[in-house]
């Protein structure tokens, strides 16, 4: 099982100490503007009425650096916290991915919007939490101690008036803040049904309006969103009322400090500094409730991509062998059929059976796209996969050029002029013609190609690619008038091991012929015909 990437990995510790820096050097000068406020204060107390006031020169010079240089560690802070929570947002996409790419094919393509949720939703809560949540976490606990004691300097009665409030606005956000949770895990929860069912009807949303099912569906996306903002209007209620605390106390506890300093007769030039140290006491206490907020999105991101890592399997390393490779099936179980033997390095097999389902399946385990129910698959031994090449009618293709779609499989890109003549033989003429050549624009899983033409990519990526083995799982290429002619260039073109489930239509009933059928609980011995290859 992955692991999450580390906090501190790649050079964000260092980052981290800086923002933590930052923020203690803004809490120091604020409590220097505090102490230069007060013999402002003194000053202006000893003169009064006077035309002439002689402020001190030292005082207000640092009120002004103070306010300088806090603006640009505040600047300097929230860049620094951005690429901090960008960088792990980087690596934790990246553990993401690689766990959705070990999923087995039965659980990957369930939930397709919960999974896509794992790099919006949950990746802008890992980002708030290491960016803007940890650094500011650190900071306030070394500013609020800094603070208080500031304070209690300045005078311990004003210190005592003046921090009530705020410690009782503290145990309140802590009694009201354990909800955040729950409002997290029931919004996230919303949010994921909002998206499931939106990618779910994307693709087909031409063909629900033509069922004119589209009004139906649309109020089923509204009452489910409806939800979804129900949920996020409660949970920014509560954060805006826990904010709302810290503002409250530092009013209430002005006031305190002023009636002390009233009632005990206290210089009015420590009031002065206690309310500014007051302002920056409170700080603190309101960036730990937005943390709070931050901290509590990322439990439930956590536990959402732990238990993704959780389910995957370990992902399959390749390495091409550069000729074919042989196949072990030992006591294979798939469907309800049991396959025991071995395929020799090179040969042509075709499955031949009378449920094309259980065909399909049976290639998919051999093209490693799933998993069998029992059993193992072996190749030659070594602990790496072979390059397999699976032609099938929906083709692995991303949007980009047509040259990217048809050289995906490949190690080397060839040169234009090779792509183009395998690309036309296999007759993809026409489709580079309509597209404009080979920068063509692909759209995303091919939309703008029709299924012969996505078929034939997918040929055209098996023969560029020199694969170790080739999986042909196709209903479509009997179709295609020049079918003969495909298999014919590709039994002559590629030296790799074939399996199939092509028609003798198609490929003249050479190689070994499997004959698969459910409910075979005894190992399965193949009938052999000519082999196109080795012969009989």
């Amino acid at each position: 099982m992955s692991e999450l990437p580390e906090l501190s990995g790649r050079g964000r510790g260092r980052h981290i100490a800086l923002v933590v820096g930052l923020g203690i050097i803004q809490a120091g000068l604020m409590m220097a503007t505090a102490f230069a406020t007060r013999d402002v204060f003194v000053a202006l107390r000893s003169t009064p009425g006077s035309a002439s006031t002689q402020l001190p020169l030292t005082s207000l010079l640092i009120l002004a650096a103070a306010a300088l240089v806090i603006a640009a560690c505040q600047a300097l802070a929230r860049v620094r916290g951005e690429a901090i929570g960008q960088s792990y947002a980087v690596d934790l996409r990246s553990v993401v991915f690689h766990a959705i790419a070990a999923l087995g094919a039965e659980r990957a393509g369930r939930r397709l919007g919960g999974l896509s949720l794992r790099f919006v939703g949950d990746l802008t809560a890992a980002r708030g939490w290491v960016g803007m949540g940890i650094t500011r976490l650190v900071s306030a606990a070394v500013v609020f101690p800094m603070a208080a004691l500031c304070l209690w300097l300045i005078d311990p009665v004003l210190a005592l008036a003046g921090m009530l409030p705020i410690f009782v606005a503290v145990a309140l956000a802590a009694g009201l803040g354990l909800a955040l949770g729950r409002l997290h895990r029931d919004l996230r929860r919303r949010r994921a049904g909002v998206a499931i069912a939106a990618m779910e009807r994307i693709p087909i949303a031409r063909e629900l309006a033509l069922m004119n099912r589209l009004p139906r569906e649309i109020a089923s996306l509204e009452r489910k969103g409806r939800r979804s903002a129900e949920d996020a209007v409660r949970r920014v209620r509560r954060v805006s009322l826990l904010r709302a605390l810290p503002n409250a106390s530092l009013g209430l506890g002005g006031a305190a400090v002023l009636w002390a300093t009233a009632r005990f007769g206290l210089a009015a030039a420590d009031a002065a500094a206690a309310l500014s140290v007051l302002a920056i006491l409170v700080v603190p206490v309101r960036e730990c409730i937005g943390v709070w907020d931050r901290y509590s999105a990322w439990c439930v991101a956590r536990d959402k991509c732990r238990a993704l890592l959780a389910r995957t399997e370990a992902l399959p390393r390749v390495r091409r062998r550069g000729r074919p490779v042989p196949l072990d099936l030992e006591h294979l179980r798939v469907g309800g059929c049991t396959l025991h033997l071995r395929i020799r390095a090179g040969q042509r097999v075709c499955l031949a059976t009378d449920d094309p389902d259980l065909a399909s399946r049976v290639l998919a385990v051999l093209a490693r796209r799933r998993a069998p129910e029992a059993g193992r698959l072996r190749f030659d031994g070594l602990p790496t996969e072979p390059a397999i090449a699976c032609i099938g009618d929906r083709p692995a293709l991303l949007r980009g050029s047509l040259r990217r779609a048809l050289t995906m499989g490949a190690a080397a890109r060839p040169d234009d002029d090779d792509i183009g003549r395998v690309a036309r033989e296999c007759g993809l003429g026409p489709a580079i013609a309509r597209l404009g050549g080979l920068d063509g624009r692909i759209e995303e899983a091919g939309h703008n190609l029709t299924p012969g033409e996505s078929l034939r990519v997918a040929l055209v990526q098996a023969l560029l690619s020199r694969p170790d083995l080739v999986v042909v799982d196709s209903y479509l290429w009997p179709l295609l008038k020049d079918a003969v002619e495909l298999f014919t260039l590709l039994d002559a073109r590629c030296p790799a091991t074939l399996v199939h489930n092509l028609p003798d239509s198609v490929t003249g009933g050479a190689g070994m012929l499997l004959r698969l059928s459910e409910n075979m609980d005894h190992p399965k011995t193949p009938s052999v015909c000519g082999n196109s290859k080795l012969g009989s």
